[in-house]
């Protein structure tokens, strides 16, 4: 009886061995996992369809910065390419200060325009996707998760793209590009260049007139900064909350104190700022000032290639890093255009566009792809990219600081326009420095 019950037993496991075999290796049986992203993947193509039929013969308006030639030559190709491929075309409304399309966005939904708006989509960050979010100006959640080229983003290993200067975006942004504040120099007349902002202080007091930056609230001059404050601030993770008065004020006044000091022996004595990077590059190709800056890592190697700045210049950041964030594109609530923007920024975050962006000779823009994502093919494509003589390698650019919560910028380039108005007076009072 006993032989039996053990043979029964034997054959019981035997049957059950072989039927776990069958399930899990039968392809009938698929995993539940991949039969879930079997079927979300189905959606995403239908939705997909859906999308490109709405699209085609559309006309949207991206409003993104037009202050760079190579960056506008970008967004001319890639708009060529969509019109070929999609039939969609993409009018580039060139803007100097993307606060100005925020509030067009809101004012529109003040006058209850919900439909129709005049912006489909825009390229942001920081304090203008804030604002945006709170007052609900922005497409619906999680939208860049229907979107077929998304799939080569890695929002795991890489939790930025799914923020924003520290605030969750819930997918309504795509991201598009990292930068990362950057300084260069022209090696032929400076050896060492100063690498925190202890260091430039002794250096800007030492070089009367030799160094300057963009004028708050262009985006590089208040990234600045930012840089110095978070240099100089001793607890740099009360800058991710949100900046109350009562509690953080005092916290500005390293800040406020490092520009006393330096404003005087600024390039024309601190009363005059170049309005942008650009303008900053002039002077430096122009011998006025030592160091430039830029929040894109490979625009001196640009400029060095188009013949704008000599063959000696070379970038570096300071010792403990320099600011870093993701940039984004969003599409506003009511442009009655959500297919066809969404159409172009999937082609904008393909390999394609995203390769052409991040070589040196167009952009230079770092991609937001996952190398462990793509295709071989493009994976080696991206491997084998140069960069120019002064891009840092990524090597180089590990040192990152993270962006303030954007309630401090407000603060900070207000503060700074009072003390600039301050100096203004001042300077007609005294003439000291000579």
């Amino acid at each position: 009886m006993k032989n039996i019950k053990s043979k029964r037993n034997s054959y019981k496991l035997f049957f059950n061995f072989f039927f776990l075999i069958f399930i899990y290796c039968n392809p009938i049986f698929a995993l539940e996992n991949e039969s879930q992203s079997i079927e979300n993947n189905i959606k995403i193509n239908d939705n997909w369809k859906i999308i490109l039929n709405k699209a085609s013969g559309k006309t949207i308006f991206f409003h993104a910065w037009g202050g760079a030639k190579n960056i506008n030559s970008y967004i001319k190709w890639a708009s060529k390419e969509v019109m070929q491929r999609y039939n969609i075309k993409v009018n580039h409304v060139k803007i100097s200060d993307t606060s100005n399309v925020v509030a067009r966005i809101l004012s529109e939904k003040t006058a209850g325009k919900h439909k129709n708006g005049a912006v489909d989509l825009i390229w942001i960050n920081g304090e203008n996707f804030s604002f945006m979010q709170k007052h609900k100006l922005l497409f619906k959640d999680n939208w860049i998760m229907n979107l077929p080229e998304t799939n080569n983003m890695d929002f795991i290993s890489n939790p930025s793209l799914l923020n924003d200067f520290g605030i969750p975006t819930n997918g309504m942004e795509m991201p598009w590009g990292v930068s990362q504040l950057n300084f260069y120099y022209d090696s032929k007349y400076l050896k060492y260049p100063p690498k925190s902002v202890i260091e430039l202080k002794k250096y800007i007091i030492n070089n009367k007139g030799r160094f300057t930056f963009p004028q708050p609230p262009d985006f590089v001059g208040t990234s600045f900064l930012k840089q110095v404050l978070i240099e100089l601030i001793e607890d740099k993770s009360v800058l991710k909350s949100t900046y109350v008065k009562d509690r953080h004020e005092d916290l500005l006044t390293p800040l406020w104190s490092w520009l006393n000091d330096v404003t005087p022996f600024l390039w024309r004595k601190g009363i005059n700022y170049p309005t942008n990077y650009m303008s900053l590059t002039q002077l430096v190709a122009d011998r006025e000032i030592d160091i430039g800056m830029a929040f894109n890592i490979a625009h001196a190697s640009n400029a060095i290639s188009e013949g704008r700045l000599p063959k000696t210049i070379r970038g570096y950041i300071h010792k403990k890093g320099t600011l870093a964030n993701v940039h984004f594109l969003s599409i506003p609530y009511n442009s009655s255009k959500k297919a066809a923007s969404q159409v172009f920024i999937n082609f904008l975050i393909s390999p394609e566009a995203q390769i052409k962006k991040q070589n040196k000779d167009i952009w230079g823009d770092p991609s937001v792809l996952s190398m462990n994502k793509m295709l071989p093919e493009w994976k080696n494509k991206f491997k084998n990219l140069s960069k120019g003589i002064a891009t840092l390698s990524n090597e180089e650019l590990q040192l990152k600081l993270e962006e303030p919560h954007p309630s401090w910028v407000k603060v900070i380039e207000s503060k700074w326009i009072e003390t600039v108005s301050y100096t203004h007076l001042r300077a007609h009072e005294t003439d000291s420095y000579l």
